[in-house]
């Protein structure tokens, strides 16, 4: 049985992936911080319909968490193939607005907790020859976003970490790819008027907002692609 550990299952993308890799006969691995609560209903919801499912909790900024999370993963999947790196936090503010207190909640979540767990990965799939990696990024991390500076910033981060990780692992043969979705239709954008959301869909060729179940059909993808590599899948309808 192929086996998955997603971070961030707590949110609507993070699920959603869960739910698809589930479908397709993985084991599953949900990852919650906040709001664990919604990872583990989750994970019971899977398992009483016949999936294997776990749930584990922790603040992924810290590298010993990360550790301990990869570790009861594996304990409970035997083995994990896939790491999908979706935990994160979202920030919108004025640049010269951002304290360093904030800075380094969104440097901590977003992109350390993709480094330390893909320590932890690495060191795992490359005695196994095998593995796939995906980070969730976004599309600010791709063009920048005006209010969303340091979001962009470090979601732009996890695509330099995904192009050189990739590198680095291919002799491994583990894949490290990453999926930037544009604008979706969950509760990250509840701030959101909905004159905003209107005027957003105007300029999407696609006339309309993504789902948390499109971004999550290309996240499996790319895990289960062998040839791609270091590579970002922009899921926004054409949107730039």
């Amino acid at each position: 049985m192929k086996t998955v550990l997603i971070t961030g299952a707590s949110g609507e993308i993070g699920a959603a992936v869960a739910r698809h890799f589930a479908a397709a006969g993985y084991g599953v691995a949900l990852h919650g911080a906040r709001h664990f609560e919604n990872a583990a209903a989750l994970a019971e919801t899977l398992r009483q319909a016949g999936h294997t499912a776990c749930a584990v909790q922790g603040d992924l900024a810290d590298p010993a968490t990360c550790a301990r999370v990869w570790a009861e993963s594996e304990a409970a999947l035997g083995h994990v193939d896939v790491l999908v790196n979706g935990a994160g936090v979202s920030l919108v503010d004025f640049f010269d607005a951002v304290s360093p207190a904030a800075w380094n909640a969104l440097v901590g979540a977003n992109l350390s907790s993709a480094m330390y767990l893909a320590q932890c990965a690495a060191k795992s799939m490359i005695r196994r020859k095998s593995g796939a990696i995906v980070n969730i990024s976004s599309i600010w991390g791709v063009s920048g976003a005006a209010m969303e500076v340091a979001y962009s910033a470090v979601k732009a981060g996890m695509l330099g970490l995904t192009r050189a990780l990739a590198l680095e692992l291919a002799p491994s043969g583990i894949t490290v790819n990453a999926v930037a979705p544009g604008y979706i239709d969950t509760k990250m954008n509840a701030h959101l008027s909905d004159a905003d959301k209107a005027a957003l869909c105007a300029e999407i060729p696609l006339g309309r907002a993504g789902t948390p179940a499109e971004v999550a059909a290309a996240v499996r993808f790319l895990a289960e692609s062998p040839y791609i590599t270091g590579e970002t899948l922009v899921v926004s309808g054409g949107w730039r």
